[in-house]
């Protein structure tokens, strides 16, 4: 009667979330990083494991991010965050470098802001998901300035 539906688990250890896949910039305490996470579901439908080599690419001012397998240089490894967890979301913890998205100098540009952290999800039905690739239109979900503590 069931068989149909897909059920998650929501008794796992460890923090539980339904975000299929994020993008988190902040520059607090010195660290100017980048975070890309990556939930198990996602993983699975794009037939990514932990330790795969993937790129990060980004189209239409940085508004599309495509992960995507790939062997050649300048690829990153998928991490496990969670190592006691088979369902564990993939993350990927980049310093900001030239060259990459500069998210907090984009969100502030235009506003008499100075963002610490923003955090992207991907747009309600603008994620897709192939074989060895997952690509999705960036929307801003959070942000925190910086005189907020």
């Amino acid at each position: 009667m069931f068989d149909n539906l897909n059920f998650k688990a929501v008794t796992a250890a460890g923090k539980s979330s339904s975000e299929l896949v994020s993008i988190t910039h902040s520059f607090k305490t010195k660290k100017n990083e980048l975070l890309f996470r990556i939930s198990h579901e996602a993983m699975e439908r794009c037939g990514f494991q932990y330790q795969d080599k993937v790129q990060l690419l980004f189209a239409n001012d940085n508004t599309v991010c495509r992960i995507m397998k790939s062997d050649k240089p300048g690829s990153v490894t998928l991490s496990q965050q969670t190592k006691k967890s088979d369902t564990s979301p993939a993350i990927i913890r980049l310093s900001f470098r030239a060259g990459l998205p500069d998210f907090l100098a984009q969100e502030s540009k235009g506003t008499n802001k100075t963002f610490n952290r923003v955090k992207y999800l991907h747009k309600d039905d603008m994620i897709e998901f192939k074989d060895g690739c997952l690509t999705f239109q960036l929307d801003l979900v959070d942000s925190e300035e910086d005189d907020e503590i």
